[in-house]
């Protein structure tokens, strides 16, 4: 049997400098029971690519942790990426006064190390925003539409379409991107059989 893949709720991103200070932030925010996505810890492989799509795909936020030292490349794309999903962005310092802040992360709140735990605790309180209910109107919306969840991505004028069905239905709007994050995580939980339309059969005759 295949051991079932983590479901990721932080995306960590930070320069190789302040690795050994991601990996307190890391260890603060897995007390709080939430499973942290380090790609620097990551074996390279095949598959990286696809684990970092996964991973900023299906979490609930990106925590970004900055010391003196400058941004890396990575932290720029990953941030770009978090923003393409709607994710909300946590800023990460050791010492408020010291660290360099670049431009674009000037306009989202800061928060020293000391002040991790209500970071924590506002993710946490971010996750599950759909309920069992919706979240089965969801799946029902997403079996009529008969594409499978990357096509979804890939498509928008369809994932536009899995929204409205879910707004028409649920009588609640909720933003695109969180339903298909949704759907990535009951995806990877087992919780969601792969869609895809049915090919017909040709019967002898």
């Amino acid at each position: 049997m295949s051991k079932a893949k983590p479901i990721y709720d932080v995306f960590l991103s930070y320069s190789l400098q302040d690795a050994k200070f991601a990996v307190e932030v890391a260890r603060v925010l897995q007390l709080s029971d939430l499973a942290v996505f380090d790609a620097k810890t990551m074996l390279q492989g095949k598959r990286m690519e696809e684990e970092l799509w996964e991973a900023m795909a299906e979490s609930q936020a990106l925590v970004v942790v900055l010391s003196a030292a400058e941004p890396s490349a990575s932290t720029l794309f990953e941030f770009g990426a978090a923003q393409g999903w709607n994710k909300p962005v946590y800023v990460i310092v050791v010492d408020p006064a010291s660290a360099r802040i670049p431009t674009f992360l000037r306009k989202l709140p800061v928060f020293p190390f000391s002040r991790l735990e209500e970071v924590a605790r506002a993710i946490k309180n971010s996750t599950g925003v759909l309920t069992d209910s919706e979240k089965t109107v969801l799946i029902e919306e997403y079996r009529r539409i008969g594409e499978p969840v990357d096509q979804l991505l890939s498509e928008p004028a369809l994932l536009s379409k899995l929204a409205n069905g879910f707004k028409r239905r649920a009588k609640r709007d909720v933003v695109p991107e969180e339903l298909l994050r949704t759907l990535l995580r009951l995806r990877k939980s087992g919780k969601l059989r792969t869609a895809g339309k049915k090919k017909r059969v040709k019967v002898a005759r």
